[in-house]
């Protein structure tokens, strides 16, 4: 699960960023790297939630969840809200 998550970030990235994205892996970081900042990282993980078809609980998402694209992935791995 975490590497397809890892998977549809990167390819995620260039869409939100809205510029080329290449060698994104787990261990890139997000804000210092790529420049993200909090209100694309929000658009990231809406746009995991229309790509995944899932929900992803935000309450608790913050600042460190934005560390990596891993650590990215491990929040939303942990955090899937179940379906309606």
């Amino acid at each position: 699960m975490r590497e397809q998550l890892v998977d549809t970030i990167c390819d995620l990235l260039p869409l939100v960023l809205k510029r080329e994205v290449t060698g994104a892996t787990a261990d890139t970081t997000l804000m210092e790297a790529l420049g993200m900042s909090s209100t694309t990282g929000l658009e990231l993980v809406l746009e995991l939630e229309e790509r995944l078809a899932v929900e992803i609980s935000v309450e608790d998402l913050g600042r460190d969840d934005f560390g990596t694209v891993g650590s990215l992935a491990d929040y939303v791995a942990g955090n899937l809200l179940p379906e309606a």
